[in-house]
């Protein structure tokens, strides 16, 4: 078993989650269950490479996974993709992921959310991912 974190997706988001494999250019395999089901994604270099969920695959099941509220993840790390369904961007799948919520919430499109850390459960994640040794301070 890789080594890596667990938690609930009500305390940290999908979203935060692949931002902080993003930031940090690590790969890994991203699991989450819920009452819906389960579903993976992988992480290769801090791009989204491939996601799974039920019978669909690639960036719509990625983009069903980013509307999850809650439900269980876990993060396995140095984990490789099973394949490769998806070709864009963390950034450019993160904005259509947003953009396609708020257009089914018809609510506010927040960019300070999706690109900034300022949230408290994007810097819980970042501190936990340098206290496993994860991720490493950059000094300076």
């Amino acid at each position: 078993m890789h080594e890596g974190i667990k938690g609930r997706l009500k305390d940290m988001s999908l979203i935060d989650i692949i931002q902080v494999l993003y930031m940090g250019r690590k790969t890994a395999a991203v699991n989450i269950g819920s009452e819906q089901g389960a579903g993976r994604i992988f992480v290769e270099n801090g791009n989204v490479v491939h996601a799974r969920f039920r019978e669909v695959s690639g960036e719509n099941a990625l983009y069903n996974l980013l509307a999850w509220k809650d439900g269980d993840f876990e993060v396995e790390m140095d984990v490789k993709p099973e394949e490769r369904t998806i070709s864009g961007s963390a950034e450019a799948l993160l904005l259509e992921g947003m953009k396609r919520l708020d257009e089914s919430k018809q609510g506010g499109f927040d960019k300070e959310r999706l690109f900034g850390v300022e949230e408290k459960e994007s810097i819980h994640l970042i501190k936990k991912l340098i206290e496993l040794g994860i991720l490493t301070k950059k000094e300076g």
